[in-house]
């Protein structure tokens, strides 16, 4: 983490604790307590007061802590992981600068690099031109890293979760192809004398069982997770990946977009930032004594109909399981 002497005065004082806290989420193999959980949230056009969110669980009603909707402290992790073609590349790294530099005054960026292993390339901030340049001036090279790294990356939105009073969202950009990866996914063939060998029936088996192992994790997370991928590829292997990537999103309340053509990278960076600000974060307090899988359902004071968005299905983590 860098030195930064110099205090920015404008910096809310929960920001200032989130920053505080940054670093230190590389190290926990779990954030969070039983007591209660933050569920991204979208209300769609409408403008929603906190004190028109309810929340129950299995019917029975449950306290809703906070609100913090799209007005508030907003703090992003963006993540690159990019080794491949510089065609793409570059239009996407100079897409998400864009769309960076637009952020309201209350949204600070963090940056991460994700090839080779989990690193930080500048602390969360609202000066758009320290993040502009780290982006710009990130290598692009190494092997893929984004499924050894997003659990790393979401443990240090929770940590800023549970410490400071602002929204949290991991955005990865990658442009990672599953060959790329140090592990090797391609499944191959046990027996090639024997038509029934299952390795031969499903290469795609290694990737999924990765993919399914680390959704599992994550459901235990509560910072939403969103990638947008620069080159969607039809191969078998590729595309059981980038299903596995889509899954992983919508486990956490995020989502996710995949570019099929060059015109498609600022369209898609624009369209989930968009989204991204336009979160509540909403804090729910837990029954003392609840069970470890959660289905929690969140709704508006002016009924059912009224266009909600929110992550329903979450995994409290062992470590605040056994707390409880």
């Amino acid at each position: 983490m860098k030195d930064r002497s110099r205090k920015d005065a404008k910096t809310p004082r929960d920001v200032k604790k989130a920053v505080g806290v940054y670093l230190v989420g590389l190290c926990l193999a779990g954030i969070g307590s039983a007591a209660s959980v933050k569920i991204p949230a979208w209300a769609g056009d409408q403008t929603v007061a906190a004190k028109d969110f309810r929340a129950s669980l299995d019917g029975a009603p449950l306290r809703v802590l906070s609100v913090r909707g799209p007005k508030d402290d907003l703090m992003l992790l963006v993540a690159l992981d990019l080794t491949g073609d510089l065609a793409l590349v570059e239009p996407a790294k100079e897409a998400l600068i864009a769309e960076v530099e637009k952020l309201p005054a209350r949204s600070y960026a963090g940056l991460l690099r994700a090839q080779d292993g989990l690193a930080v390339v500048s602390d969360p901030t609202a000066d758009r031109a320290a993040t502009s340049e780290g982006i710009r001036s990130l290598p692009v090279s190494g092997k893929a890293g984004l499924l050894d790294t997003v659990e790393g990356a979401a443990r240090i939105g929770d940590a800023i979760l549970a410490k400071a009073a602002v929204r949290v969202a991991l955005l990865y950009v990658t442009d990672s192809d599953i060959h790329n990866y140090r592990e090797d996914f391609t499944n191959p063939v046990i027996n090639s004398s024997d038509s029934h060998d299952l390795s031969r029936r499903f290469p795609e088996g290694l990737v999924q069982d990765k993919i399914t192992k680390l959704e599992g994790r994550l459901a235990g997370m509560q910072t939403p997770l969103f990638i947008v991928h620069l080159a969607y590829r039809g191969d078998r292997l590729n595309e059981a990946y980038q299903n596995g990537l889509k899954r992983l999103s919508e486990t956490t309340g995020g989502s996710s977009a995949f570019c099929r053509s060059m015109a498609d990278i600022p369209a898609s960076i624009h369209t989930v930032l968009e989204t991204i600000q336009a979160h509540y974060s909403v804090s729910v307090e837990l029954p003392k004594k609840t069970r470890r899988a959660l289905q929690i359902h969140l709704s508006l004071a002016g009924g059912e109909g009224n266009g909600l968005h929110y992550r329903p299905r979450l995994t409290l983590s062992e470590q605040a399981f056994r707390k409880e």
